[in-house]
């Protein structure tokens, strides 16, 4: 390699959102380590425009890859794309079946993966270098490690969406009060949500201690219904702004925000990333794996209990076991979750 060029580095991770802003932490880490690096990332096209800032700059230089009209036509678009480009570096950080024939039309001379017990979807087919498994079981710890067996350094993660006045006035002002406890409810995969009288119960115990409650989610029907059904709980006692902003809108309720409450969401890992207190609610998936990286303390779960249930006391749990119970998520109490909401305003104020 030669040590006069600056290395030129393409990392893929095209979804799901909160994996992206998870490796938004470790990517801006690299950039921060590696100043004279040229670094390139290959994402969805759905979800680039949070990692844009308000004048429309690349807060990491990205190449979008749009699948509305299927995947073939997709990944040719990203080949025209990078046509004539050549890496030192891919840091193939999704081992998707999808993302490795994305991987086919980036050129570079060392390809990494995950190594045996995270890869999938035969992904070693399409790398020839082998990222060893930290002991850390989460997501974004397996992300730093590319960094470190890269030889891109030992790696903090960290996030700076550059959040703009701009961006921020109009919600300084629709959320004028200081106590903002914020509420997302809905993730990706309903099975992952909890009950509408486990959030409603919490909303109005946050209203008794004079916080203003603020209900966000995406534009969905089944995540406009559940809000609205947990605001007709409360008696309207919310700002509803569910299907009423974009990504980088959401960042900035959140950014007003003293507490957040979610499951395993894309909105959790924002809160996290924006280092407002969040609590987790997890059941279905192992919160070590997925969960917040901030605020572990936060995190509400009965997934070990439910795992352990389903496999036996004495069988290991593997690292990507997802619990079968469809009632999962209600087991959580109410109680626990508002014992979590006084942690979290413990760190607060």
């Amino acid at each position: 390699m030669n040590t006069n060029k600056p290395l030129k580095i393409c990392a893929l991770r095209l979804t799901a959102l909160g994996d992206c802003i998870n490796a938004f932490g470790f990517l801006q880490s690299v950039q921060i380590n590696n100043p004279k690096a040229e670094l390139l990332w290959v994402i969805d096209k759905r979800f680039s425009s949070l990692f844009r800032d308000s004048e429309g700059h690349d807060l990491i230089p990205m190449v979008e890859v749009d699948f509305k009209k299927g995947l073939l036509k997709g990944i040719l678009e990203l080949g025209r794309k990078l046509k004539g480009q050549h890496f030192d570096l891919l840091l193939n950080l999704q081992t998707s079946l999808k993302a490795s024939l994305c991987s086919l039309k980036i050129s570079a001379n060392l390809k990494y993966g995950y190594d045996r017990f995270r890869s999938r979807e035969l992904q070693c087919l399409f790398v020839n270098r082998r990222v060893t498994s930290p002991n850390n079981p989460h997501v974004l710890s397996g992300f730093l490690a590319f960094g470190k067996q890269s030889g891109l350094g030992d790696l903090t993660p960290c996030w700076d969406f550059k959040l703009s006045e701009q961006e921020l006035s109009p919600f300084k002002k629709l959320l004028h009060r200081k106590k903002i406890f914020t509420i997302c409810p809905a993730s990706a995969k309903p099975y992952k949500n909890w009950t509408v009288e486990g959030y409603a119960a919490v909303a109005l115990y946050a209203k008794e201690q004079g916080f203003d409650i603020v209900l966000t989610g995406g534009n969905k029907d089944s995540e406009i219904k559940l809000c609205a059904d947990i605001e007709q709980k409360i008696e309207g006692q919310c700002t509803n702004l569910c299907g009423k902003t974009s990504l980088r809108e959401l960042a900035c309720v959140i950014s007003l925000s003293c507490v957040v409450l979610s499951p395993d969401s894309a909105a959790l890992h924002l809160s996290s990333a924006l280092n407002i207190p969040v609590i987790g609610l997890f059941a279905v998936h192992n919160p070590k794996r997925v969960g917040s990286w901030n605020y572990p303390q936060l995190w509400v779960s009965v997934y070990n209990d439910l795992a352990r249930k389903e496999l036996g006391a004495k069988k290991q749990i593997p690292w990507r076991y997802r619990v079968k119970n469809p009632e999962a998520m209600k087991q959580i109490s109410i109680e626990s979750v508002k014992d979590a909401f006084d942690r979290a305003i413990e760190l607060t104020f």
